[in-house]
C-alpha cells in the first residue's frame, strides 16, 4: 500500500514554482486528488500539480486525509490552525548562515569528523551562495540539476567532487530544507575505471632510503609498512605502538572504528633511534611546539623523498598504501587479511588490488614469447 501513497516534489511547470503529487495509480487515491481545486494534469510531468503556495501542506489537508500521504522523507504533517506558518528564510538577508549553522550542529551532534563537517559545509555553503536572492525553500531539483551542470561539470571539477557534493546537498535538504525534495533523484557520478598507482618494491627501498632525517624516515616507513592513510599516521600516539606484539592501534579512523595493523620488525631498530633522538611526549610524530605533526608536512617529506628517489610516476602518499596492499597480494596474503589491516567495511574495496597484482598475472606467457623470431 505504501508505494501507492502520495509523495510531494517541488518542481517547475512552465515557469512556476509548483508542488507535484506523485503516486502510483490508485483509484481511491485519484478520486481524492481530483476534488482538490486548480489541481490540475499535467501531460510532460506526468503527475497531478497544484500552484506552489507557502502553505501548500495545510492546504492540501483540507482536501486529503493525511493517510493517503507517505510517511517517508519530508512527510506531510497536521498543523494546528492556531500555529502560523514558519516565515522564510531568505538568503538575500543573509540567514543562509543560519541552515548553515543549523547542518553544522547537526553533523557536529552525529559525530562526523572534522574533514567531513568542513567538506559538506563547503559545499551547502557555495551552493547557498550560487542561489544568492533565492529563497531555499524555493529551490527545486531542477535549480540542482542546473547547478551540477553549470557549476560542476561545465567547471570541469572532478568526479570526486561531484560525488562529495551531492552527497553534501542530499545530507543537507533531507535534514535542514523545509519542503519535499526527491533527495533520491540527485545523480551521483560513475565512477571511473581507475586502477590505483603502485610503487614496486625497489622503488620503495630507494623512496624510504632517501630521506637523511630519521622523523621523515620513520615517517614513510610506517605508512608503507602499516598500510596506514595519511591521517592515520599523524594521530598516532606512543601509546598505540606495541613493540612486543608487533602492532599499531590505529583509533577512530574512517567510519569512527578501531583497527590494528603492522608493526614491521625492521622498523623497530628505527623507532628506537628516534625516541632516543626527539623524545616524543604524546604523539609519535610531533611539531616544534609538541603538537601532532601536519598532514601537509607529510606531503612534502613524500614529494621530496621522491625527487630524490628518481620516481616518475604518478602518486600521493597514498600510493604508499596501495603499494603496500598489492605487495601483501603479490606475497600470496589472504584477500580477507589484507581487508583488515586496510580497515575496509567492504571486501569490493581491497579487490581492486587484485587487478594490479603480478601474482597470477606474472605466470602468463605472452604468445610473443612462444615465437621463434629473430630479433637481431
Amino acid at each position: 500500500m505504501d508505494q501507492n501513497l502520495i509523495s510531494l516534489k517541488l518542481s517547475e511547470h512552465q515557469n512556476k514554482k509548483v508542488i507535484l503529487l506523485k503516486f502510483n495509480f490508485n483509484e481511491e487515491i485519484k478520486n481524492a486528488v481530483t476534488e482538490i481545486p486548480e489541481c490540475k494534469w499535467s501531460d510532460t510531468k506526468k503527475t497531478f500539480y497544484i500552484t506552489y503556495r507557502t502553505d501548500y501542506k495545510q492546504y492540501l489537508l483540507k482536501f486529503i486525509d493525511e493517510k493517503y500521504f507517505k510517511k517517508s522523507g519530508q512527510e506531510i504533517k497536521k498543523f494546528s490552525k492556531a500555529v502560523r506558518p514558519k516565515e522564510k528564510l531568505d538568503i538575500k538577508d543573509n540567514k543562509s548562515s543560519v541552515w548553515l549553522g543549523q547542518f553544522k550542529q547537526y553533523l557536529e551532534n552525529k559525530r562526523y569528523s572534522k574533514s567531513t563537517i568542513d567538506n559538506y559545509s563547503s559545499h551547502v555553503n557555495h551552493f547557498l551562495n550560487y542561489f544568492r536572492g533565492n529563497n531555499p525553500e524555493d529551490i527545486t531539483n531542477e535549480d540542482i540539476n542546473k547547478y551540477v551542470h553549470e557549476f560542476i561539470i561545465r567547471g570541469q571539477r572532478s568526479a570526486s567532487f561531484q560525488s562529495v557534493a551531492i552527497s553534501a546537498l542530499k545530507k543537507f535538504f533531507s535534514i535542514v530544507q523545509n519542503v519535499y525534495i526527491d533527495i533520491d533523484e540527485f545523480e551521483r557520478p560513475k565512477k571511473g575505471g581507475h586502477l590505483p598507482q603502485v610503487f614496486n618494491q625497489k622503488e620503495i627501498k630507494r623512496l624510504l632510503d632517501s630521506p637523511s632525517n630519521i622523523k621523515h624516515r620513520l615517517i614513510l616507513s610506517i605508512i608503507y609498512s602499516s598500510g596506514l592513510r595519511l591521517s592515520e599516521s599523524v594521530n598516532l600516539k606512543l601509546s598505540d605502538i606495541d613493540t612486543r606484539r608487533k602492532l599499531i592501534c590505529i583509533r577512530q579512523s574512517k567510519g569512527k572504528k578501531d583497527r590494528y595493523s603492522l608493526l614491521s620488525e625492521s622498523i623497530i631498530p628505527l623507532l628506537k633511534l628516534y625516541y632516543n633522538t626527539y623524545k616524543p611526549n604524546v604523539w609519535l610524530f610531533e611539531n616544534n611546539e609538541g603538537g601532532k605533526y601536519s598532514k601537509s608536512s607529510v606531503q612534502k617529506i613524500f614529494h621530496k623523498a621522491k625527487a630524490i628517489a628518481r620516481i616518475r610516476k604518478y602518486g600521493g602518499v597514498h600510493t604508499l598504501r596501495h603499494s603496500f596492499a598489492t605487495h601483501l597480494l603479490d606475497k600470496g596474503t589472504d584477500l580477507r587479511y589484507i581487508q583488515e589491516l586496510l580497515g575496509h567495511r567492504s571486501s569490493k574495496t581491497t579487490e581492486i588490488y587484485t587487478h594490479v597484482t603480478k601474482r597470477d598475472i606474472g605466470k602468463i606467457i605472452s604468445p610473443l614469447d612462444q615465437l621463434d623470431i629473430d630479433t637481431d
